[in-house]
């Protein structure tokens, strides 16, 4: 996989396509995640049959070597009946890429996706919001985190488990923590937020994050983006990069000083 690092110091000079490598720093978790790199291409595939557990990007422009990197990894998933996701970056419609994903038969216009990026000052402060706490997850093995996780995204508990799994086993590529959110007495968690530590390089990439649905509106998710900035300037971090799935996520992220670089598609093939 893709080891990010050297990036520039200026938001500015940041791409959409260096934001979408981040994401690709997971490692093969045997029995779950079977990663793949192939010329061409890469990212992971699992033989659990939620078409979320799979996802593959280009690493070329070369439409011969495209093709066959396509081709190959629809192999692969036709032979197991699964579905699986494949996510391009303004490169792959410059290059032509994406008439590619048309012929092989992927279903619907493509998810769009916002690559954002902010600096992180040395000095990030942690103003929380009232009656929240923010607390770094110290036992990775407490099922409640990856429950909430689930159902703030709505797939079974099995695939929180399995993507829980494969962001917290450090590697080369990332290293990441998991924050959870408390309100008032109460020390059930109701948010989370994955931090990923990308390579030993200046970034960090802000993954999944979502809030039980009863206590939205209350500033948790801007709570869990202010505690991870701070403990990524604490060590030494310089940029934060973020996938904002949807308007309202970018719209929040946006008034925390994340800008808008490029935008990313999420296409599906389904069996």
């Amino acid at each position: 996989m893709t080891h990010i690092d050297g990036r520039p110091d200026g938001a500015s000079e940041i791409s959409a396509e260096e934001i979408l490598a981040s994401h690709f720093s997971l490692i093969s978790q045997p029995g779950t995640i079977d990663c793949v790199n192939i010329a061409g291409a890469d990212g992971w595939t699992s033989p659990h049959p939620h078409p979320v557990l799979s996802l593959m990007r280009w690493t070329t422009d070369d439409e011969a070597i495209a093709t066959a990197a396509l081709d190959e990894v629809l192999e692969r998933c036709g032979e197991m009946g699964h579905g699986f996701d494949w996510m391009t970056g303004p490169s792959c419609a410059k290059s032509g890429l994406l008439s590619l994903l048309e012929s092989r038969g992927f279903v619907g216009p493509p998810l769009e996706v916002t690559a954002m990026v902010r600096a992180i000052a040395p000095g990030e402060p942690l103003d929380q919001e009232a009656g929240i706490r923010i607390r770094k997850v110290s036992d990775h093995t407490d099922d409640r985190v990856w429950r909430l996780m689930a159902k703030g995204f709505d797939v079974p508990d099995e695939v929180g488990t399995i993507f829980h799994n494969a962001y917290m086993t450090s590697s080369p590529l990332q290293n990441s923590d998991v924050y959870v959110a408390m309100v008032d007495d109460d020390d059930t968690p109701v948010g989370v937020g994955y931090l990923s530590y990308i390579g030993t390089g200046p970034t960090v990439l802000l993954r999944v994050s979502c809030t039980e649905e009863g206590h939205r509106g209350r500033g948790i998710y801007r709570a869990l983006v202010k505690r991870r900035l701070h403990d990524a300037a604490q060590q030494g971090r310089t940029h934060a990069f973020v996938h904002a799935y949807s308007e309202a996520s970018m719209r929040g992220l946006s008034g925390l000083g994340f800008t808008d670089v490029g935008t990313l598609l999420l296409h599906r093939w389904r069996p």
